[in-house]
């Protein structure tokens, strides 16, 4: 028995025009969505407010899909879009030029994110260490603790803070 397909654009609810001029507008308003998402989101990466960042997770998921259904029905229908009005279509290249720099400087706010949190997981790590090694503790065969200096600690290198 065959699975249904799924229909991306039905999730979202988005579907361009028949209209080649609407589907257009439709779509800049779709990358304005997405954009208005990436600024708010790289202003709290610059800021650290991790509570804003987290709050924007939903809309920028939902945003990031109906960009993505509408741009990829977009490009199934390059040849009737390019009969819209020339300045419509100039707009449009605008628009995604600027969002292409919107989005460049909203990934290296991610970056700069991640190897922050990086740095900070080993530094937790290394501290966790040192405090281990300096406290001593062991625990014996019998699953009891001994607080002997100078015996081995291990910890595992897949342990996370």
């Amino acid at each position: 028995m065959s699975k249904p397909v799924k229909d991306n654009n039905k999730d979202t609810g988005m579907t361009l025009s028949r209209d080649p001029s609407q589907a257009l507008n439709e779509m800049m308003l779709t990358i304005d969505a997405l954009r208005q998402v990436y600024v708010a989101e790289t202003t709290a990466l610059k800021a650290s407010d991790t509570k804003t960042f987290l709050s924007l997770q939903d809309s920028k998921i939902e945003a990031a899909q109906k960009y993505h259904d509408g741009f990829t029905e977009f490009m199934l229908r390059k040849d009737e879009i390019m009969k819209a009005h020339p300045d419509l279509r100039k707009l449009f290249g605008r628009k995604q030029v600027e969002f292409s720099k919107i989005a460049a400087d909203n990934i290296e706010a991610l970056g700069r994110m991640n190897r922050i949190t990086d740095r900070l997981g080993q530094r937790i790590m290394r501290a966790a260490r040192e405090n281990a090694a300096r406290e001593g503790v062991a625990y014996g065969s019998g699953g009891n603790m001994n607080t002997q200096k100078n015996r081995p600690v291990t910890m595992g290198l897949n342990e996370s803070a």
